[in-house]
C-alpha cells in the first residue's frame, strides 16, 4: 500500500477517536457510563461511529461498507429505531466500552471487518 493511503487510514482512525464523543475520550468508559449520557451525546456517538466504521470499511471490506450503507443511511428516518435497538441490547454489556458493544452489533448486522 502507497505511503499516501497508510497516512489516509490513520488521519481517518485519529479523527474517529478524537470525535467519537467528549466523554469516550476518558480511558476505561463503560456501556453504564455511556447509557448515563444525555440523549444528544449518545446519538452523536453512533452516528458517527457507525460513519467511520462504514468508511474504515469502504477500504478493506467493501461488501461490509455496502451493508452498512444500506442498513444505516438507506433510510435515514429509521435511524432513530436502529439507535434504540442498540441501546436495548446494551445493558448486557455494562462492564464493556461501548465502542465494542457497538462494533460486535454492526459487525452481527453486516459481518466481520477482519481481513
Amino acid at each position: 500500500k502507497s505511503a499516501t493511503a497508510k497516512a489516509f487510514k490513520a488521519f481517518l482512525f485519529s479523527l474517529f477517536l478524537t470525535f467519537t464523543a467528549p466523554q469516550h475520550a476518558m480511558a476505561g468508559t463503560t456501556t453504564a457510563d455511556f447509557l448515563k449520557w444525555e440523549r444528544k451525546a449518545q446519538v452523536s456517538f453512533f452516528q458517527i461511529s457507525i460513519s467511520m466504521a462504514t468508511v474504515i470499511a469502504a477500504q478493506v471490506r467493501p461488501k461490509v461498507a455496502k451493508c452498512l450503507n444500506d442498513w444505516y443511511y438507506k433510510n435515514p428516518h429509521l435511524q432513530t429505531s436502529k439507535h434504540e435497538k442498540i441501546l436495548k441490547i446494551m445493558p448486557q454489556y455494562m462492564q464493556y466500552d461501548p465502542t465494542a458493544v457497538l462494533l460486535g452489533y454492526i459487525e452481527g448486522m453486516c459481518g466481520k471487518f477482519r481481513l
